[in-house]
């Protein structure tokens, strides 16, 4: 490979994986600074995080490739007769599926599936799959496992897994009903016109296997055992060895980045200053701000070094998700495949997020 066929190919990797090398980046110019022992930052990573995500991603990854998710998706269109409940029916499922497989990986499960419609319906799908990312960003608000910075303040918050949904759930009911409301409104009584339904074979062993895997992982994560499950998946996936090369491990990598940057970034006065916030509705706002800025997953693990307030860092990465685009990586994610609709996206995501803030604002006044 010569020189230039290099740099295009790194180039290629690093136009990919920004986020990773821009956290790299900060680490470098931390470490340069600080000059910290090994210890601090190994002590500085949350490995219990980092196996529940890995363990995640490897089931998610298994219940995608089982195709039972898009055979579920195209049997439904044999009671799809109009475009409002076409929209009901996919955003639902993206909700449903984003409270167990987290917001990303159940939008890279929906929305291949809702571009392939292309092939199947003569009508337009861009603002179906702008409210599928939306409600992927609130199913994921309800559980431990729906998104990253959940299954990293679940464990810091010491509480069970119901009582997670229960707290939850206060931004969680506010979202659906905004969500269903705006999907009334905007999705249209027209008829949706089919030309042709494409087959899905489920891979029923992989299902069956990953299913009792999933149902483990849950036990794992409320009685603290997630280390010996991640142990039992590696042995059942090595019959399905293409799984371990479909896992995101710049994600897992940059992961473990973040844990050491905003490590070495709370050694900084400056920083200590910047975020002196106290207060419930102090630290809501910050989260649902600086989600805005960085991203809520980035966001969450800055705030929880300068605050142990962990519930309102929660309501607010999770509610600003439907903000700015970069508020989310699920927004990035359903927006990748749809060219020109950065516009569009914003309008309806930002209305979303007006109106469900003020909801859950309004709700948090009257309970704290």
């Amino acid at each position: 490979m010569s020189i230039l066929k290099k740099l295009k190919f790194l180039a290629k990797i690093i136009k990919k994986e920004w986020l990773f090398f821009l956290f790299f980046l900060l680490f470098a110019i931390e470490c340069f600074l600080l000059k910290p022992s090994f210890k601090e930052l190994y002590d500085s990573i949350d490995f219990a995080t980092i196996r529940a995500l890995l363990a995640m991603m490897l089931i998610t990854s298994a219940f995608k490739e089982s195709s039972f998710f898009d055979f579920i998706a195209q049997k439904s269109f044999n009671f799809v007769k109009t475009e409002r409940f076409l929209s009901f029916t996919f955003v639902g499922l993206s909700v449903m599926l984003s409270m167990f497989l987290t917001n990303d990986i159940s939008l890279l499960i929906i929305v291949p599936l809702t571009i392939s419609l292309k092939n199947i319906i003569k009508n337009d799908i861009t603002k179906l799959i702008i409210f599928e990312a939306i409600g992927a960003n609130v199913g994921s608000a309800l559980t431990p496992v729906g998104n990253p910075q959940n299954i990293y303040l679940f464990r810091q918050m010491n509480i069970g897994f119901i009582e997670f949904m229960e707290k939850m759930s206060l931004i969680f009911i506010p979202s659906m009903l905004i969500l269903a409301i705006m999907i009334w409104i905007l999705f249209k009584n027209r008829p949706v016109t089919i030309i042709k339904t494409a087959k899905t074979h489920i891979n029923k062993p992989l299902f069956f296997i990953t299913s009792f895997l999933f149902i483990l992982f849950i036990a794992g994560l409320e009685f603290s055992f997630v280390k010996y499950v991640l142990i039992l998946i590696f042995i059942s996936y090595l019959f399905y060895p293409k799984l371990f090369l479909k896992i995101d491990y710049f994600l897992i990598f940059t992961f473990i980045l973040m844990f050491m940057d905003f490590y070495l970034l709370s050694k900084f006065t400056l920083f200590h200053k910047l975020f002196n916030i106290h207060g419930f509705f102090d630290v809501f706002n910050a989260s649902v701000i600086l989600s805005q800025i960085i991203s809520n997953v980035p966001a969450t693990l800055l705030l929880t070094h300068f605050s142990h307030e962990y519930l309102p860092i929660a309501y607010g990465s999770n509610i600003a998700a439907n903000g700015l685009i970069i508020a989310s990586l699920a927004n990035v994610i359903a927006l990748k495949p749809l060219k020109g609709a950065f516009l569009e996206f914003h309008k309806y995501s930002l209305i979303f997020f007006f109106f469900s803030y003020a909801a859950v604002v309004a709700i948090l006044n009257c309970l704290i």
